[in-house]
Parts: structure tokens; C-alpha cells; sequence
């Protein structure tokens, strides 16, 4: 007889908090013959057999079961078969003896699971959740939110290019007028849309792994960028009555797999939707923008709920705890598709908010927990600011404050701050004095002697000038339409001025 020997792992260490039972040939499950330390050791036939395996984490919540197959044939030759879509267990390692074969397997545990296939297909345009639904004006008709794209995607990865698109150029301000330019930028790498069992939020993070962030056996640790969109209950009817961008109507009860979760919240910050300078500004195109910025940084933008606070809306990505757990799970989880299965730490960290999403990021930077935690201290080495708010600096203040006081903690000589913003610098003059940062005439781009520190204003008449220039559809008129652009266009410029 053979010998199968089955060990579990969680967060890279060998697990007793599992239990492994096997089926031979259907039968009922078995349990090990023997547990020696965290090894479960089973007498199986030699050949011409099936086996199914069953791996249950002691939390089911958090880890689940996980399953595999091993097929054995007549002449003793073992082929194994896993669940399609996943990637927690390596190949088997096979030895013989005298006695017999010993087959030595390894199961790795993930508190992630692949939601992207649920997440392409609730972007249908059908049902009672669906915005375009009555009483919309037009029932059924969302084709101002997304021209010309057909949903649900056929795929969610690859991202679609942006052809003959709108780029903030380097530098973006040159004789007191913002510069861009016209490139084709093609998103590389992959894109998956993650679930989060037993947390309140976010409970779906979409993931965009570029192609030059290393993954295979020996990768180094990936630099990460954490995006806090804008917050989701300033569109929820009871703050803002237009049926068409109705998320949840604070029930939840359809969160997280809503369409107005998955395409305001996800799709619409993860790719371009025509032009978005000339045409539409609202799509974000996140991965474009870090294409676009010639750095390899992952992205990881969580899906806010509608709650009555905006740290309910972000919760568990507002707690540095969390995040020293479930970043490195989230690379896990991208390196074990790769074949993979290195767990360690992640690499540089960076932060990012828009609009109201400022509030999430206050949220984790104004813990007093947070301030004495490693990865505040010391992983986090990048925030940027896009606009936290369009026309109000008191609304600015809160989150430049929390970010003055963390670029002077830990290991404050090699972090970076950015703001973006449409406000008048001067009033924010005694804030920015405190990151040695000193303001001029807007526009412009303005930052300490060694860089790392740095305020970019861009007011309505620059983007006004540039639309009329170019002769854009978006007149740039108005605060809010200034706004949506900045966050379209400028974190490529926060990216190439990082140390990613």
C-alpha cells in the first residue's frame, strides 16, 4: 500500500487548524490513520483508484474547505486534479521505497477568494438593482454612464487600451499652463476582483497585478498602492435623490455584488471609458494611469459600503492590523496563480484618496492604534491627495493634517506626500509650511529640495484654458467637472515622481 501525507498551511507557517479527511472510490470519508505533529498520514491503494481529498480549516468563516483529486492507475502513475479557478495546492511530491510510494501534498489556506467572475457578471444591464430599471427616466438606458461599452465585459481582464487618449504630461505644468498629451497606453498584467468572507468592508477588492511586477519563485516583495475611491452614501437616495446612481438605499442588501457597487465603485476606477479629458473625466482608469506612469506598483482598490460614517464605509482597511494581514494574503493569493507559493511581507506601500475617499484614508491615519503600528510607521511611504474636496479647504485640512503629522513619523526621511488640488494654496499656506512646502501663482507645481514633498495646483481657468485649447466636449466650467479630472488624469504624475 501507499502512504498519502497531507499538511496544511496559513500565512506561510505549518497549520494544525485544519482537519483532512480522504474518500477512496467514493466511499464515505476516512479520517488520517495517523497525525504525527501537523502531518496527516493515510494508507492508500497502489493503484487503479480515485481519491478525493478534503481540507477543512477549524475557521470556516475565515479559510473554508478546500478539495483536490488524485487518480491513480493501474501501472501506480498519480495524476492530481484541482477545483478549476484555483491555485492553493502545488504538485504533489512523489517518492517510492521498497515499502511503496509515498505521495506528500501541501494545502495553503487563503481568507480570498476569486470573485471575478461574479463581479463581471453583475455589471449586467437587467433586473430591479439594475440603475436603469424604473423609475429611471429612461428604463434601461445607462449608455451616458458607460457609450459605447458593452456590459456585462466580456472579460474584466485584460483591461481594454486607451487609444489615441489624453496623458497629463511630465512635467504637468510648464509657463503657467498644464501640459498633456495624446498616447495609446495599453494595461498590461492582470486584473481579478477578490471577496473577503466575514468582514463588514470592504468585502470585494479589485486587484490589478501589472505584467512587470515580478510573481514567479523568487519574486521580491511587490510595492503596493492602496485607492480609496469616492465615498458610496453621497449617492445613496437618502443623500442624494436620483435613481440612476441609487447604490443600496443604506439596506446593504445589495452590497457587495450591486451594479452600482460594481461599476461606480470598481469598473468605472479601473479603466477609461472614451477620452478622459476631452469626453468623460468620471471614468478613472487606474490601471491606465499606472501604465501610463512607467512605474510597477500594484493596485488595490477596496469597494466601499454606503453606511452612516465614511469609516464605516472603509472598516477593516481603516485598521493597520488588518492591512499587515491581508496585504501579504493578497499577494499570496497573486504569486500561488503563478506557481508561487512564497508568503512574506509586502514591499513599499503607498495610499491614495479621491473626493470623499479622503475620509477613509483620515479614517486609518487618524487612529491612534494605527499611529504606533509598523505599517504606518514604516511600510506606508507614499500618500497622495487628488482634490479632497472641490471647492471647500475646510474639507482639505482634516487629511492634509493627518498626512503632515505622518510624513514626520517613523522613517519620515524617505516618504513622499502629494496634494492635487483645486483650492487656493494660501490657505492652506500654514499646513504646507509644516512639509516645507512653499506655493506660487496657480497653476503650478511646487515641492521641497529633495522632492518628496510637493503641492500641485490646478485651478478651474487652467483646465478651463486647456478644454477650450483643445476643444474638449467637457467644458471644464465648473468645480465638479475639475474635480473628476484631476483624479483621470494625475496620478500618473503622483506615480512618476514615487519611488516605486
Amino acid at each position: 500500500m501507499a502512504q498519502l501525507v497531507l499538511t496544511g498551511q496559513i500565512q506561510g507557517q505549518t497549520t494544525t487548524l485544519c482537519n483532512f479527511t480522504i474518500s477512496i472510490d467514493g466511499g464515505s470519508p476516512v479520517p488520517p490513520d495517523t497525525v504525527v505533529l501537523d502531518q496527516s498520514i493515510f494508507t492508500i491503494p497502489d493503484a487503479d483508484a480515485q481519491i478525493d481529498i478534503n481540507a477543512a480549516a477549524l475557521d470556516q468563516t475565515k479559510y473554508g474547505t478546500l478539495t483536490a483529486h488524485l487518480g491513480i492507475d493501474a501501472t501506480g502513475t498519480i495524476t492530481p486534479t484541482f477545483p478549476a479557478g484555483t491555485s492553493n495546492w502545488p504538485p504533489p511530491t512523489i517518492t517510492s521505497s521498497a515499502v511503496g510510494q509515498t505521495v506528500m501534498m501541501t494545502v495553503f489556506f487563503s481568507p480570498l477568494r476569486d470573485a471575478t467572475e461574479q463581479a463581471r457578471l453583475s455589471l449586467a444591464q437587467t433586473g430591479n438593482d439594475y440603475p436603469g430599471s424604473p423609475p429611471a427616466p429612461t428604463p434601461g438606458d445607462m449608455s451616458f454612464r458607460a457609450p459605447g461599452v458593452a456590459l456585462p465585459p466580456t472579460n474584466y481582464s485584460p483591461l481594454p487600451p486607451a487609444t489615441d487618449a489624453t496623458f497629463i504630461a511630465s512635467p504637468p505644468i510648464a509657463s503657467g499652463k498644464i501640459q498633456v498629451e495624446t498616447r495609446t497606453v495599453a494595461p498590461s498584467g492582470e486584473t481579478v476582483v477578490l471577496q473577503i468572507p466575514g468582514v463588514t468592508a470592504p468585502q470585494l477588492v479589485a486587484v490589478h497585478w501589472p505584467a512587470d511586477v515580478p510573481r514567479d519563485p523568487g519574486a521580491s516583495p511587490a510595492p503596493f498602492l492602496i485607492y480609496f475611491h469616492s465615498g458610496m452614501a453621497q449617492n445613496s437616495p437618502t443623500f442624494y435623490d436620483d435613481p440612476r446612481d441609487r447604490h443600496d438605499q443604506t439596506t446593504n442588501q445589495t452590497y457587495p455584488f450591486g451594479w452600482d457597487y460594481q461599476f461606480f465603485g470598481l469598473l468605472n476606477y479601473l479603466r477609461y471609458i472614451d477620452d478622459p479629458f476631452l469626453t468623460n473625466p468620471f471614468a478613472k482608469g487606474l490601471a491606465l494611469q499606472i501604465e501610463g506612469s512607467g512605474r510597477n506598483v500594484v493596485l488595490v482598490l477596496p469597494l466601499m459600503r454606503v453606511a452612516n460614517t465614511p469609516c464605516d464605509e472603509v472598516v477593516s482597511f481603516a485598521d493597520a492590523v488588518f492591512l499587515q494581514e491581508y496585504l501579504p494574503e493578497i499577494q499570496a493569493f497573486m504569486f500561488r496563480r503563478r506557481g508561487n507559493f512564497q508568503f512574506g511581507p509586502i514591499g513599499r506601500l503607498g495610499m491614495a484618496s479621491f473626493s470623499s475617499g479622503h475620509a477613509a484614508l483620515t479614517c486609518f491615519l487618524g487612529d491612534t492604534n494605527n499611529q504606533a503600528h509598523p505599517l504606518y510607521l514604516d511600510t506606508l511611504q507614499e500618500i497622495y491627495l487628488f482634490d479632497p474636496h472641490a471647492d471647500l479647504v475646510s474639507e482639505t485640512l482634516p487629511p492634509l493634517t493627518q498626512v503632515t503629522a505622518w510624513a514626520a513619523r517613523g522613517t519620515s526621511g524617505t516618504k513622499n506626500a502629494r496634494l492635487y488640488t483645486q483650492n487656493d494654496p494660501a490657505q492652506l499656506a500654514p499646513l504646507l509650511a509644516q512639509l516645507g512646502v512653499t506655493g506660487g501663482v496657480a497653476p503650478f507645481h511646487a515641492q521641497t529640495p529633495d522632492g518628496r514633498k510637493s503641492l500641485t495646483s490646478l485651478p478651474l481657468a487652467a483646465w478651463n484654458s486647456l478644454a477650450t485649447q483643445l476643444g474638449s466636449g467637457v467644458p471644464y466650467a465648473n468645480t465638479g467637472q475639475v474635480h473628476q479630472v484631476m483624479s483621470a488624469l494625475m496620478l500618473t504624475d503622483a506615480l512618476r515622481r514615487s519611488e516605486f
